[in-house]
């Protein structure tokens, strides 16, 4: 039986949305203003990447606008789509250059070509308990007419081992403070989630891995996603990233918030 999820309640507060809100986002904080901060994902168990939501309905950012013009020249979702419901028609426009995990990768290599000129530089890619310095390589997107649809810039050589999980990336270097006790911040934030009025929701914990002063970094994913992804066996279906500021008073206010919707919403 498909879990519940409080995403639908997320958007309405706008604090939330899975196909708009995953952009580069400059964080309107006092210590981290000016910093880009983007979700991590290992999409399976060969792609780790940068992951930005397509937005869609209204090419909130660059990469929107660079697939968009593209799409309407070669009609990229379109071919796709119909590949996928009759396999008498043929796959064009796209390769599929990863299928291990929840999406079916792709690679076009006019989007490619327009889209890395925006990312050709080293990103602070930090994982659950360190930071690795990479370049993306590849640039590939998954589309799905019920998931989140999301452009992912691929990372190769991000020591897991050393740096746990990948969570996020920034552009500029953020100086995190790895604790070890962060039950009383993660107990308040889960509160805070638990207190929102949901239709959606499952049942995976946030977590809170990383902190500077009162912001709180915190991640909502238990990672078994991107091996093995079924409606009978996942529990994870809204994996997130997400900053949290605690006030003086006990206040929870989300800083950045970032999410995949991989239950598929739209078609519920």
């Amino acid at each position: 039986m498909r879990s519940l999820y409080l995403l639908s309640t997320l958007i309405i507060l706008g604090i939330l949305h899975p196909t708009q809100n995953a952009a580069a986002t400059g964080i309107n904080d006092k210590v981290l203003k000016g910093n880009a901060v983007y979700s991590v994902y290992e999409l399976s168990p060969k792609t780790t990447a940068i992951v930005i939501n397509y937005a869609e309905t209204d090419s909130a950012t660059v990469f929107d606008k660079i697939f968009d013009r593209i799409e309407e020249q070669d009609s990229i979702k379109a071919n796709w789509f119909y590949s996928q419901f009759d396999e008498a028609i043929p796959i064009r426009g796209v390769q599929i250059v990863d299928s291990l995990g929840v999406y079916s990768l792709l690679y076009n290599e006019k989007v490619e070509k327009e889209m890395k000129p925006h990312v050709e530089k080293d990103f602070y890619v930090y994982g659950t308990k360190g930071f690795d310095v990479l370049k993306p390589q590849k640039v590939i997107f998954g589309l799905d007419e019920c998931k989140t649809n999301i452009f992912a810039f691929t990372l190769n050589g991000f020591d897991s081992s050393k740096n746990g999980k990948p969570i996020f990336a920034s552009d500029k270097k953020i100086e995190l403070v790895y604790g070890r006790n962060y039950k009383e911040a993660e107990a308040k934030i889960n509160d805070y989630y638990s207190n929102i009025e949901a239709d959606y929701a499952d049942n995976i914990p946030t977590k809170v891995y990383a902190n500077i002063g009162n912001l709180y970094f915190t991640y909502t994913d238990d990672f078994k996603w991107r091996d093995t992804f079924s409606f009978d066996n996942t529990e994870c279906f809204f994996p997130s990233r997400a900053i949290f500021r605690l006030e003086k008073d006990g206040t929870v206010v989300p800083v950045w918030t970032d999410g995949l919707d991989l239950f598929g919403i739209p078609c519920d």
